[in-house]
Formats: C-alpha cells, sequence, structure tokens
C-alpha cells in the first residue's frame, strides 16, 4: 500500500533520514486534513496520489517528516482509520511527541486496530542516540513516549526499528538488549534494517557507510539477541549474507523498481530475497554476494 506523508517538517534532524531536502520545502497547507481526505479519495478511485509504494502489498504507512507534529494530526488519525477501516495502518514516528501523556492516551484511543507504530531506536544511551537524531534530549522524549503508550489498556502495537550504519551497528546487541528493558512487558516486533543511501543518507555516506558484509555479520553474531519479541524482521539483507537460521526473518522490504539481483544467476532463493539496493550496488558492487544452492529462477 502507498506511503502517506502527513507532515513534512521534523523535530530530529536524522544523519540517515532518507528524505530528500527539497521535500521539506513543500507548503505545510499540502499537508491539511482537507488536503489528506482529497488525496486518499482520489487514490481509492484509482488515480496516481501517491508516489512510493502505491502498488505494494501490506500496510499504508502513515509518514513524515514527523507525522504527530501536523496541527490536524488526530483528526488525521480518526479519518485515516475510519476511512480504511479493517486495513493495517502503520505510523512511522520518532515517537516524541507521545511523551505527553494526554496526547498518548488521544492517540492510542484513535489508533484502533490493525494499527501499528513504528519508533526508530539510534542507540542503548542518550548519548548515541541523540548524535544520530541530531538532538540533545531526544532520547529521553522518544523513550517516555513509548512508556506512556505501553502503559495505556488500549495501546497500539508497537514496531521497534533499529537502523543500522557506520556509527551504530557494532553496538547492535545492546541496542537490542535496552529495547528489551524498557519495553519489559510489551507486545512488539522488532525490525533490524541496513540504512539506506538515500536523501541525509546520502548526503551525510561519510560519516554512515559501512558495507552490507559487515552489518550482517553483526545481526548474525546477535541471532540470541533477537529472539523474545513478538516478532522480529531483518530489512535490506540478502539472504546469502545472514546466516541459515535467520533468513527465514528476512523481508523482501523494497519495491521492484529499488532492489537488483546483479550476481544471483541460478540462485535458489533469489525468489524470496531483496537483492541488492540500486545506490548500494552503485557504490560498492556485487562482490560480497554468493548465490545460494537450491533451484533458481
Amino acid at each position: 500500500m502507498p506511503d502517506i506523508p502527513v507532515w513534512n517538517k521534523c523535530n530530529n534532524k536524522c544523519l540517515m533520514c532518507a528524505n530528500t531536502a527539497g521535500f521539506s520545502r513543500n507548503t505545510p497547507k499540502d499537508y491539511t486534513l482537507l488536503k489528506q481526505a482529497s488525496r486518499l479519495e482520489k487514490h481509492l478511485r484509482g488515480c496516481a496520489a501517491y508516489r512510493k509504494n502505491s502498488g505494494t502489498a501490506g500496510a499504508w504507512n502513515l509518514t513524515g517528516g514527523e507525522p504527530t507534529l501536523n496541527p490536524e494530526f488526530l483528526k488525521a488519525m480518526v479519518y485515516f482509520r475510519r476511512r480504511l477501516k479493517g486495513e493495517e495502518l502503520a505510523l512511522l514516528s520518532n515517537g516524541r511527541r507521545f511523551s505527553d501523556p494526554a496526547f498518548a492516551a488521544a492517540f492510542a484511543a484513535a489508533a484502533k486496530p490493525p494499527f501499528t507504530l513504528a519508533v526508530s531506536i539510534h542507540g542503548p544511551t542518550a548519548a548515541e542516540h541523540d548524535a544520530v537524531a541530531g538532538v540533545r534530549g531526544a532520547f529521553e522524549q522518544t523513550t517516555l513516549g513509548l512508556k506512556n503508550l505501553i502503559s495505556l489498556p488500549a495501546a497500539p502495537f508497537l514496531e521497534i526499528r533499529v537502523i543500522l550504519h557506520r556509527r551504530n551497528y557494532l553496538r547492535l546487541g545492546a541496542i537490542l538488549g535496552f529495547i528489551k528493558r524498557s519495553l519489559k512487558g510489551a507486545r512488539c516486533r522488532v525490525v533490524v534494517m541496513h540504512y539506506e543511501a538515500e536523501g541525509s543518507g546520502a548526503r551525510n555516506e561519510g560519516k554512515l557507510a559501512v558495507r552490507l558484509s559487515a552489518t550482517a555479520s553483526r545481526v548474525n553474531a546477535c541471532a540470541r539477541a533477537l529472539t523474545g519479541f513478538a516478532e522480529t524482521r531483518l530489512y535490506h539483507f540478502p539472504l546469502c549474507l545472514l546466516s541459515p537460521a535467520l533468513r527465514r526473518l528476512a523481508v523482501v522490504s523494497l519495491p521492484p523498481e529499488d532492489r537488483a539481483y546483479p550476481a544471483c544467476a541460478g540462485c535458489g532463493a533469489r525468489k524470496s530475497c531483496v537483492g541488492l539496493m540500486k545506490p548500494y550496488l552503485r557504490r560498492y558492487g556485487a562482490g560480497e554476494l554468493k548465490p545460494l544452492p537450491g533451484r533458481g529462477d
């Protein structure tokens, strides 16, 4: 299902944000509830109203910027939940506004299931997380927001994302341990992914660049730490870089136009593999890939 941009501004400055600089310069008038409703109705009538992932399966992704900064955010959540009744909705947020207990409660009341809130944790400490988020105090607000939400009787299902790059991939085990301690007792999905070199991620390539083989090696080393959650998923990792026991957790996490299979002829896992991100292929080539045995394409 499509990505629906709810707001184009953000109160974080994440090093690996995939949004382009031009996106943040859009006028706020493009994100009023009236415009949101008009755009969705066009999409439901079969018009091309959304640019990203409009033809893919899965949840409707409510994205930003930081969606919760939209002055009509709560009204928009009520609208989308009512208009897309029974459909899976997923809100991508930094979680900071949920540090306000009243705001968290109002959101939870609007986010009736099936609804997932996806929040990223960039490090196991305030210093590490805030260095990636680009704002001092972000870690404190994000973690408080998550605790406020899980304390509610009707909390939305949580997805905690860990986006790996040079600044944090060696700390994956510590990050997973922090999530388990902080959200003890909560049902949550953990998604671990290699960062995408787009937007700020491309501009900050010198600070972030790390090979998929390195991040996958760290994921393999943390296999035990990846257990104990309601669900675990791995995004953007070619199956041949993961240990056999972890391959079942890998998801084809990119639309067809964003992935490539340059060294995969005859690979027995190609149909269920994400391949390589095209920007990654242009930078590093395909030398890390090795076709897996079995029946290929």
